[in-house]
């Protein structure tokens, strides 16, 4: 499944597979693609009470904020499906206001709640 949206003149995709029961997810756009940010997450039964909880694990490259985008999105996809996923975030936009940055990350949300969707579905 890959998705777009167009934030302002940037292209910003989020392209989804599965790799055996487990989740892909790769986001990237604007003015460079990259890699600056992974995280993986997974359902875990808490120690503490009978429930699952997700555990996240992040890597960055230095100077990158990609993680926050990552960390985000692969909690919040563990959590709605139950699954372990991993998330690679590459989004570079030059001289971005915060403006511009909150509609990427809006965008972004967006998107993953249409992943959620569409495979709680089971389409």
């Amino acid at each position: 499944m890959k998705l777009e949206r167009l934030v302002g003149p940037h292209n910003i995709i989020l392209d989804f597979d599965y790799i055996g029961n487990d989740i892909r997810v790769l986001i990237y756009g604007g003015d460079q693609h990259h890699i600056g940010g992974v995280a993986i997450a997974y359902p875990t039964k808490s120690h503490y009470r009978d429930a699952i909880t997700i555990s996240v694990s992040t890597l960055t490259l230095p100077g990158h904020k990609d993680y926050i985008v990552a960390n985000s999105a692969a909690e919040k996809i563990a959590k709605a499906l139950e699954q372990t996923c991993v998330v690679l975030v590459g989004i570079h936009v030059d001289n971005a206001s915060s403006q511009e940055i909150t509609a990427i990350i809006e965008a972004v949300d967006d998107m993953v709640n249409e992943v959620i969707l569409y495979n709680q579905k089971g389409e």
